[in-house]
């Protein structure tokens, strides 16, 4: 192992879905990490559009958007505030890979990006490890719906206050 993926596998450590992970399993996923840096107020996802990646926040700050339409209104419901070890660009590991929200940078954000095939070959060739990373996978998905539902009722409160 080369000295950049030891490093990568010892930060991939404190990842969500990766809890509960061998440095073994960690080893091999950090082989197909890439590194990138996104500027404040620049989008790295785009909600309704396909993604082949997941990506992992290792500082910084970015929110998860969801447009919202209601009447003839559209409204940007900021459904999460997300640091380092979190995940986001999860719908590249679940058909059909479209993204539920958009995800904006507020501060200049380093983060790794996983190829979602890269992962799936390593998730399907380890079951073991399958099962670790689907199962924080679906923690985390439980928490963005609470937290969108959340968002929603705030919303929906707010409208009708309003009048609307």
């Amino acid at each position: 192992m080369r000295t950049g993926e030891y490093a990568l596998a010892k930060e991939l450590h404190g990842i969500d879905i990766f809890d509960g992970l061998s440095d073994d399993s960690l080893q091999q996923i950090a082989r197909y990490c890439s590194q990138e840096i996104y500027d404040a107020g620049e989008c790295c996802a785009v909600e309704g559009e396909t993604i082949d990646r997941i990506l992992i926040l290792n500082g910084g700050k970015v929110t998860i958007n969801m447009k919202v339409l209601v009447a003839r209104h559209t409204h940007t419901v900021t459904i999460a505030t997300l640091t380092k070890g979190n995940v986001c660009a999860w719908s590249a590991l679940v058909p059909p890979h479209v993204l539920t929200a958009s995800i904006k940078c507020t501060e200049i954000t380093p983060m790794t990006g996983i190829r979602a095939a890269d992962l799936q070959r390593i998730l399907e060739e380890r079951p073991m490890v399958g099962y670790i990373v689907m199962k924080n996978l679906a923690r985390v998905m439980s928490s963005r719906l609470r937290e969108s539902h959340t968002q929603l009722v705030r919303l929906i409160a707010e409208l009708i206050k309003q009048g609307k």
